[in-house]
Parts: structure tokens; sequence; C-alpha cells
């Protein structure tokens, strides 16, 4: 952590006597050879160093001036300046010395003014001798220490003395001083601490619990209706009828100020607030409740920003039969399939998803929940964060703002370079030369952009007849040379970061796969993920909150698991030869297992022989490994 020093002096002077004797005081210097016996550098003037004293002779005539320099700790000044270079001196110049030496210790204090610290250089004073030199006409002045001479020993007393000087608190650690006198370690100790602000809480929603769960079954008409919270089929969304109590929008809570090493207030940082959108389908009341205007299943987005909307989606009900053709579904809302899906669909929804009946080679994506009450065989489902960024609408734009960011940077740079020859030089042309070559590839995403976006119904969550626009435009750059510039390329990647950031800010919170079964498939919740039936076989999970096994009869067989927080599992074992790997942030609860590898905090156990009941956490993995 960066420490600033407090304000003292870098280092001590000690002033000392200054000599300086002229030719006519030789009788009390060491041997100086006389004039006019010696040759043209003997004229030049002398300085000696002896006795504390540094002695000068002017030059004889032809000569020069003597030059004197010192080293550290010693600082000569001629004239009442200081000589940072080797300088020539004669008798008629002034001369002093002293002494500059670092202080005997030095007080540092954090960044953020939480922590003081002690850093001792030496407990004990010494007076200073300088090193005798014999006559030269260069002479270094050095000093060292007169060990024969000491003047004082560092003490608490004077630390305390010295800091109460600087509006220093008065709740020092004492001892950590006398520890640090007492047995030198010349490191940085911590002598003073202060006190963090305490944040406050931002602004945030909070849904009704009930609205938090998944509490409908699905008829046979694919017509829904209320069941109890104790319902643990979770097929279907909660609904609520015009007048209920959606959630409560609940404001900022200020913090607690704290205070630094010097006692001044350190403020606690503002708590953001946080902005609600609700289109008309809501009411917020003045107690913070926020009551629904409409009957349907409320959708909360915008979770982890400042920004968060409540809406009601729409609901697609997928027909009993439907063409290969038409085995592609995006639709910006919540998707059901009353009588099952058959094979190969392709269903991305901005919402939940709800699916009666078995999944086959299919590829599912819901910024909200995925709920199928039968088994899923070689398949993808992806729910809540991880559908958002598995949705096309927002992969395509990403990749589009990849792509075009470097060709918007190629752009710029053939540009430079054909006005750095004095061509002439259109952007429009450039683009359309770099989509030609290149870039040849960009052409194909914007077609499978354009394709996504295409029909009636929005398949995306915001308006997009601009986006399709610009698409038009980059489709067909040699209509439009006149028209574009690098602004237009700009505009068009901002409309491309909306559309993606628009998408993923559709991830709900509180969600969860919640599944019969799986067969080699892949499964990734942004919430929890739910087994209802009889278990998964080869598959991968993978799970931001828990992944729970629920029936007794459920079983893990060679699959992987991965949750954030915990597994709870009946049986686990492997299957044809192939482990199952469970992997948790907290701890694995299991009924039954064997044949099965255990992660958790960086702990890890290899279970062969079979065991009945048990909870593994990482303080259980550590005394296990141990043992």
């Amino acid at each position: 952590m960066p420490h600033h020093t407090l304000d003292q002096p870098r280092h001590a002077f000690s002033a000392m006597p200054a000599f300086i004797a002229v030719h006519s005081l030789t009788s009390t210097l060491p041997f100086i050879p006389p004039i006019g016996s010696a040759g043209h550098e003997e004229k030049n003037g002398m300085i000696i160093v002896q006795n504390d004293q540094i002695f000068i002779t002017p030059p004889l005539p032809g000569g020069k001036a003597a030059v004197i320099s010192a080293i550290h700790p010693v600082v000569l000044r001629i004239n009442r300046t200081r000589a940072t270079e080797p300088a020539a001196i004669t008798s008629s110049d002034q001369l002093s010395w002293e002494i500059s030496e670092k202080p005997q210790y030095q007080i540092t204090v954090s960044e953020d003014g939480l922590s003081a610290y002690f850093t001792l250089y030496r407990v004990e004073k010494y007076a200073w001798k300088l090193v005798n030199c014999p006559a030269s006409a260069k002479v270094c002045v050095r000093a060292e220490p007169n060990y024969d001479l000491l003047l004082s020993k560092l003490t608490v007393n004077q630390i305390v003395a010295d800091l109460s000087k600087s509006s220093f608190i008065p709740n020092l650690n004492i001892p950590a001083l006398y520890a640090e006198l007492n047995n030198p370690t010349y490191q940085p100790v911590c002598i003073a601490v202060g006190k963090a602000p305490l944040p406050g809480k931002k602004g945030r929603i909070e849904p009704e619990a009930r609205l938090s769960l998944i509490t409908e079954a699905f008829s046979t008409s694919g017509a829904s209706g209320p069941q109890s919270a104790a319902d643990s089929s979770g097929m279907g969304p909660f609904r609520v009828r015009t007048g209920e109590v959606l959630a409560c929008k609940l404001p900022p809570e200020e913090g607690m100020p704290g205070y630094d090493v010097f006692g001044g207030i350190l403020p606690a940082p503002q708590p953001e607030d946080i902005s609600l959108t609700y289109s008309g389908c809501c009411r917020l009341l003045p107690n913070g409740k926020i009551v629904s205007q409409r009957e349907g299943r409320p959708r909360f987005t915008g979770w982890d920003t400042t920004a968060m909307r409540i809406d009601f989606p729409e609901t697609y009900v997928l027909p009993d039969h439907m063409d290969a053709a038409e085995r592609t579904l995006i639709f910006a809302g919540d998707i059901t399939a009353p009588q099952g899906i058959g094979e190969h669909y392709t269903i991305e929804a901005i919402g939940n998803v709800y699916i009666s009946g078995d999944v086959r080679h299919a590829v599912i994506a819901a910024t909200g929940s995925v709920i199928i009450r039968g088994r899923v065989t070689d398949s993808h489902i992806y729910s809540g964060e991880c559908g958002a960024r598995q949705h096309r609408l927002y992969k395509c734009p990403e990749q589009l703002i990849e792509e075009l960011s470097l060709l918007r940077n190629a752009a710029r740079l053939l540009e430079s370079n054909l006005r750095s020859r004095q061509q002439p030089v259109k952007y429009g042309l450039v683009v359309l030369h770099l989509l030609e070559g290149k870039y040849i590839h960009l052409p194909g995403m914007l077609r499978g952009l354009q394709e996504l976006l295409a029909g009636d119904d929005p398949a995306a969550p915001m308006d997009t007849r601009q986006l399709k626009y610009m698409l038009e435009i980059f489709l067909h750059p040699g209509q439009f040379t006149e028209f574009i510039n690098d602004d237009v390329v700009g505009t068009f990647l901002n409309l491309l970061e909306e559309l993606r950031d628009g998408v993923f800010h559709m991830h709900e919170g509180n969600v969860r796969i919640n599944i019969a079964g799986a067969e080699d498939s892949l499964l990734q919740s942004g919430g929890d993920l739910h087994i209802h039936g009889e278990g998964t076989v080869n598959t991968t999970l993978r799970a931001a909150g828990n992944i729970r096994y629920i029936p007794a009869d459920s079983v893990c067989s060679g699959s992987t698991a991965e949750a954030g927080q915990s597994i709870v599992l009946q049986q686990a074992g492997a299957a044809a030869g192939q482990r199952s790997l469970l992997t948790a942030g907290h701890k694995i609860s299991v009924r039954q297992i064997s044949g099965t590898s255990i992660h958790i905090g960086g702990y890890s156990a290899e279970i062969d022989t079979p065991a009945g009941e048990t909870v593994f956490t990482a303080q259980s993995l550590r005394l296990r490994n141990q043992a």
C-alpha cells in the first residue's frame, strides 16, 4: 500500500566549526613543499583535512586553486552556498561544513490514512568526525561516526513527544514501540490504526418471497392456474393479479463514518439509489410497495445495476406440430410448450421457457428460468446470465463489435497512409475496399444479425429500427460511399453495443434450471439447478448458486457438477468407468457416494469406497487429507 511520510525533516543537520588556513599558517600544517622547489603542479593550492579541520593554502603564481568536494553525510557550503559538485576554493572563500544524516526513525501513514508505521533506522546517535586527508590539490571530504562519543539514545518518550507535535492520535501502540527499540527489526511496525467508514446499503428492490419461486404446474390444455408454494414440480411461473404487491423499493441507507490515524473524520461513501422503470404495469406507493396494475408473470431485470426494470413479458405458445424450418425460435418473452417439443429445436427466449415432456438434441437459452418436466438428452440448456450470454442476440453483436472495431482501425490507418502520400481519399471507398478484401467475411456476419432481427414478432427487447437501417448500409456499402465516415461507423458500433448490453441486462434474478434428468448434456444456470427426476448420466452441470437432486432415488452418474454455493445429492457414483466430479464453493451433502472426486475451497478427495450419508466441507477435506 502506498505510504506518505509525516511532515518532519528528512535529514538532521549538525553544524560543525569551519576552519580556513592560509599560507601564512604553514607552521601548523603538515609538510608543504617550499616555493621554487617543485614543478608547475606544485604551485597549485592545497587542501588538508586533519582533526576535524579543513586547511586551505592559496595557489602560487602560475598555479590553480585547490578543488574540494564531499560525500554523504558531509555537506559543504562555500560562501554560504551549498556545493553540489567539486568546486575550486581559495583562502579568500568562506567555507563551512555540516553533517546531514537520516533521522533515527521515520513515521509513515498509509494512503487511506488508516494505518501508521514506525520504521527504526538506529537507536544510538553518535557524533561524527572528519576523516583525515593529507595535502592534495583535489580533496573529497569524508566523515565517519565517532563511536567514542555517544550523543543520545532514542526513547519511547522522545518518539511520543515528537508525535504530539504532528496532531497524531493518542492511542499509540506503545508496546510495539518498546519492542522495536529493545529488539530492532528495522522493518515498518504498525503503531496506530484508524477505523474505516462503514459503507451504507444501496437502494434495492426486494421482490415478494413467493415471486422468487416457480410454483405453477402445467395443465393438459396449456393453461396455468395458481398452485401452492409447496408444489415441488416447479413447472410454471407464479402469476399475480391486479392490485397484488410485487416487491418493495428500499431507499439507500447511510453508512457510518470512520476516522484516520490523526483523528480526522472519514465520511462513509454516499450510497447510490436505484432507478426503477415499470412502464405503467405497476404503481409505486409512497411506502415503497410496488403494486401490480395487471395480471401475469412479473419479470425483474437489471440485477446488479442501478437501473432495474419490472415488466410483464408476453408468452408465445409453441404449436403441437412445427416444420423443421420453424424449429428455430427467438422471442422477446416467455416461451411455453404445453405439448412438449420434438427433436432438434433451438429456442432462445428473453424470458422463461416451460416445456412439458422430454427434450432431445436441442439448444435452449433463456434469460430467465428453464423448466422441463421431462428428461434432457444430448442438449445444451442455459438460464439467467448464462442464457443471456449464449443468446445469439448477445453473441452476434459481440462478434460484430470486435470485427467492426478492427475494420475501423484498419480504415483509419489506410486513410492516414493515403493522405500522407498526398493522394485523394474517401473514407467510404476505404471501407468498401476493406469489406471486399481483408474483411470479406463481415457481410455474412451482418446478414446473420439481420436475419435474427427479421420478422413480425420482435426478437429483441428494444427498438432496433435504426440498427436495421445501419445493417442495410453496410451490406450495400457501394451505394453509400458518400455517406459512410468514421462517425457513422462509431454510431453503428454504439447501436451494436446497445443491443448486446440490452440483451444481457434482461437476465433475471433467482433463476433456475429445473428438469427431471439429463444424459450427455450441458446444463448452465445463472442461479440454481434442480433435478426433480431420476438424475443425470454423463452430463455437465454448472450453477452460480446451488445444485440439488431432489428425489431419494435420483442419481448423479459419471457427471460433472460445479456449484458456486452448495451441492445436495442423493446418490453419486461412476458410470461406464467414468467417475463423477463434484465441485462446490461451500459444501457438498450426499446420502450415498462412491467412485467420485470431491473439490471444495482448494481441497480435494477421491471417494472410492462406498460411503453413507456425508457432508463435505473445505475443513473436513483438509482434516481428511491430513489424516
